[in-house]
């Protein structure tokens, strides 16, 4: 049977959320798409239980990802008035709640030229905790602005769909359910010391600060992963325009790392670190040591920050269109 291309959203709809399996612009709420083709809930502990969230999938990932692609095959043919069209309901992000989200910093080599720090050949990437479900959004939610100094990061992401724990790089994909698109936003004038230390926690980890989505795209759909490009725009202009070949560490480098030092569940996020193109030094060159002098400049007024009415998208090929408004 050949694989019809799908994608997996949690969404809202009546007021009542649902995961949906999504074919064009078509979403199919999952458990009705099961009922459609005759097929049983797989994989629940009691017959025929309802699929009620993302995380009841990720937890049963390679069983479900065999389902999935067999009911796509089938009900890609099926009547569209059994369906939803993706503008009619509100794109929560796929997985609402994950149980750890961890972000990559400093990650590709463009960025780190950007802030003026040197990339040495045994360099390794800053990990941090993102923040909890309060800070991840979906793009029907908007940011929030917590001062005028805000500012985007695109960054291409994983979902785990399988425990992990200690695997190497070259075992590591097989255990990322796919991707998604998130932007790491950052208040600048928390995370930026007069020291010119960073503190990623009071900068990043803010309430509305973590738009994912819009989709769970599974890895074997994205053909060429080592060469996906990644772009940002503010109301449609292109601020970030870079890809994961100027990764520092690649996504199965940075899941094995981050598998060492704890477990990844299914359903945990990992973001994978943004490129050049980030507003606060827009029209700086910064050189080692730098960071008070930017820090400084942006103080008193160079640089360029989101703003109340704006539109932040991170679009990545084949993966998606992440947009978020933003509000004060």
């Amino acid at each position: 049977m050949q694989c019809t291309p799908f994608s997996l959203v949690t969404y809202r709809y009546d007021n009542k959320v649902y995961v949906g399996l999504v074919l064009g612009q078509q979403i199919w709420e999952i458990n009705r798409a099961l009922e459609i083709v005759g097929r049983s809930h797989p994989f629940t502990s009691g017959k025929d239980a309802p699929v009620r969230s993302m995380l009841s999938i990720l937890n049963e990932w390679d069983g479900w990802l065999t389902c999935l692609q067999e009911v796509a095959s089938i009900i890609v043919d099926a009547a569209e008035e059994e369906s939803l069209v993706l503008e009619h309901v509100e794109l929560q992000a796929p997985v609402p709640a994950p149980g750890k989200m961890m972000n990559v910093g400093l990650n590709f080599y463009d960025h780190a030229k950007e802030m003026g720090i040197e990339v040495p050949e045994d360099f390794t990437p800053s990990f941090f905790w993102k923040g909890d479900r309060n800070c991840i959004i979906g793009p029907s939610q908007n940011i929030r602005l917590s001062s005028k100094y805000v500012d985007w990061e695109a960054e291409l992401a994983v979902v785990i769909g399988k425990p992990a724990k200690d695997v190497s790089p070259e075992e590591a994909m097989e255990y990322v359910a796919g991707f998604t698109c998130h932007n790491d936003v950052t208040d600048r004038h928390l995370m930026m010391q007069e020291d010119g230390s960073l503190n990623f926690l009071a900068g990043k980890s803010r309430d509305t600060f973590g738009p994912l989505g819009p989709a769970l795209v599974p890895t074997d759909q994205i053909s060429d992963i080592d060469n996906l490009p990644i772009r940002c725009l503010v109301n449609g202009n292109v601020m970030q325009s870079t890809g994961v070949d100027r990764m520092i560490w690649g996504p199965a480098r940075c899941v094995s790392a981050l598998s060492g030092l704890f477990t990844l569940q299914p359903g945990d996020v990992v973001a994978l670190g943004t490129g050049s193109g980030v507003g606060w030094t827009h029209g700086m060159t910064l050189g080692p040591g730098d960071l008070p002098r930017a820090r400084e400049r942006m103080l008193q007024g160079g640089g360029i920050f989101l703003k109340a009415g704006d539109t932040v998208t991170v679009d990545i090929p084949d993966v998606g269109r992440l947009e978020n408004k933003v509000e004060a």
